[in-house]
């Protein structure tokens, strides 16, 4: 299930700051910088929604699965439930 950010998403407001600081902190351009914002962390989003890297420091030791799991795995994500139990 993918996480579209919303309005009080703090990532989507501290980008936005960013951006406006950025450009030189210009008038009226608020909802553009939100925006830009909004798609930017959409797509960072969509980017890592595979799980942590494997050189990623929240990857920990990374450890195989077996074939049942994660075919129960993919199958829950396909209709939508958020939770299946692990293998750990």
């Amino acid at each position: 299930m993918e996480h579209t950010p919303g309005p009080d998403d703090p990532r989507v407001r501290e980008r936005a700051y960013r951006l406006w600081e950025e450009e030189g902190r210009p008038d009226h351009r608020h909802l553009d910088h939100w925006a830009q914002a909004a798609r930017e962390i959409e797509e960072e989003d969509r980017r890592n929604a595979g799980g942590p890297r494997v050189n990623s420091p929240d990857a920990g030791l990374a450890v195989p699965d077996d074939a049942a799991a994660r075919n129960q795995r993919e199958a829950a994500e396909h209709l939508g439930q958020s939770t299946v139990p692990s293998d750990g």
